[in-house]
């Protein structure tokens, strides 16, 4: 399987739709990009605090 470069913008714009949305298997689904690796997009935004962490569902941290 060929690997793929993919766009720092690229890359910004998919985090910033996974934290607006709260799916990252949707956005993946809508760009054409495996889930694992928006999974680490997203990490790695968080970890280096170039995006803003994903919303927590309120419900969950209540039980």
């Amino acid at each position: 399987m060929p690997i793929t470069k993919y766009s720092d913008e690229l890359k910004k714009q998919v985090v910033e739709e996974c934290r607006q949305i709260d799916n990252i298997s949707l956005v993946a689904r809508r760009h054409e990009i495996s889930k694992s690796t928006v999974y680490v997009w997203v990490k790695k935004a968080r970890k280096t605090g170039s995006v803003n962490s994903l919303p927590k569902d309120q419900k969950k941290k209540l039980k």
